[in-house]
């Protein structure tokens, strides 16, 4: 129970009134409500009567006090005359000359003990039974003050708290706000910076695929400038094809339209396949392609969808020839804790520490020059991520600055 660390004046001023009503009533000397705490009695209230040797605030150590056997039996206490009792010949109270005690026990509403109401006398005095009625009678009125202050002293703590905790509730509701309000502008300013990115990537090639086509129609066009233009609406067509495909890709993920395929596949013929790609697409940049698959998963046939994880593995390969001018890149399998885990490393830019937790959302490259420079939508990783996840697994990179980046991903050992 809370305990009221300052009582309310107009209690203090009852209290000092039934301490004197009851000195001068029963004409002694000393009538004191006592509060007991930390093992040692404090004078509360004293009343204001001649010969009273007890003043508010005094305090005294338990060692054999009236009050404090009060306190510990939780019983009314009388002794007419200490003096000719061996159990109090010792008792402090002598020394002020209190030789007579009547006391009774007040507790509080959770019957934890607040101290004792209590009077003495200088000479001896056995205190007849209407001494007792009249100390029991102001013990309960005392008590009941007690209840109703520290009633009130619980309610107004649980008021507090209740504030407390909702404005609590109403600063992280505003943080929460303030973070999805911040990363809807966020949100916001990437797809305007996708939608322009993609008017360009898209207009880029259509431009060239429009303009080379009408180039094919010029009468004295020779073959070697007719095979040329060829190739370059050729290369550009597909660059095309693959931005509306991410496109569409990414529309499918967000309306849950993605369907997964489960088949066998098989892990070296998956990988040399985009080996033989990749060795035939990038042939003459001067970056080695290493593919790695240890003997245990040679021939290995998980079930899974072999069409999303060629995807997967070849966007992160487009990804590591984009940001790669020079060294190595490094893809393949293992079987780590019955997982397989397939790798794509390279030698490139790296990544910043502070994007990688940002890299697989939508519409998000490492800054924006990125696609200036490189060129690309920022679709691959978004899409890599949502199908690996499908796929019952999960994606990941480790990456520094200049250095290049590692990626990661498992699937199902099924």
């Amino acid at each position: 129970m809370k305990i009221p660390e300052q009582m309310p004046q107009w209690m203090l001023d009852k209290w000092q009134g039934i301490a004197d009503l009851l000195a001068e009533t029963l004409s002694i000397p000393a009538a004191l409500i006592m509060r007991a705490a930390n093992q040692e009695m404090e004078v509360f209230i004293t009343s204001n009567s001649e010969n009273n040797p007890y003043h508010v605030g005094d305090k005294e150590d338990w060692h054999g006090l009236y009050c404090e056997t009060v306190i510990k039996s939780k019983e009314k206490l009388l002794v007419a005359n200490a003096l000719t009792d061996k159990d109090w010949d010792r008792n402090p109270d002598i020394e002020l000359g209190m030789v007579a005690y009547l006391g009774y026990p007040i507790f509080y509403p959770n019957k934890s003990p607040f101290g004792t109401i209590c009077i003495l006398d200088n000479k001896e005095n056995h205190f007849s039974v209407l001494h007792e009625k009249i100390l029991l009678q102001f013990k309960q009125v005392i008590e009941l003050d007690l209840a109703l202050v520290t009633s009130f002293e619980f309610q107004s703590s649980e008021m507090i708290q209740t504030i407390k905790e909702q404005q609590d509730k109403l600063k992280k509701q505003n943080k929460a706000l303030q973070i999805a309000k911040e990363k809807a502008e966020e949100g916001s300013r990437l797809k305007s910076a996708f939608l322009q990115n993609i008017s360009h990537e898209i207009r880029t090639p259509l431009n060239a695929v429009v303009g080379f086509s009408e180039l094919l129609t010029m009468p004295d066009l020779t073959d070697e400038k007719r095979d040329y233009f060829a190739s370059i609406i050729q290369k550009n067509s597909d660059q095309l094809l693959s931005i509306i495909s991410d496109i569409l890709t990414i529309s499918a993920i967000e309306t849950d339209q993605q369907k997964v395929n489960i088949e066998d596949t098989c892990l070296d013929s998956l990988l040399q396949d985009l080996e033989d790609i990749y060795r035939q697409k990038y042939d003459g940049k001067g970056i080695e392609l290493i593919k790695k698959i240890p003997e245990n998963l040679r021939g290995r046939k998980i079930k899974t969808d072999k069409t999303k994880v060629n995807q997967i593995i070849t966007n992160l390969l487009n990804n590591a020839f984009k940001f790669t001018d020079n060294g190595s890149i490094e893809f393949g399998v293992e079987l780590k804790n019955d997982v397989c885990e397939f790798f794509v490393k390279d030698s490139g830019i790296g990544i910043p520490e502070n994007m990688q937790d940002e890299i697989f959302n939508r519409f998000t490259q490492t800054n924006e020059t990125i696609s200036d420079l490189y060129g690309g939508v920022g679709l691959g990783l978004s899409i890599s991520k949502a199908f690996v996840e499908l796929l019952g697994g999960e994606i990941w990179l480790k990456s520094e600055v200049g250095r290049g980046t590692n990626f990661y991903f498992t699937l199902p050992n099924q």
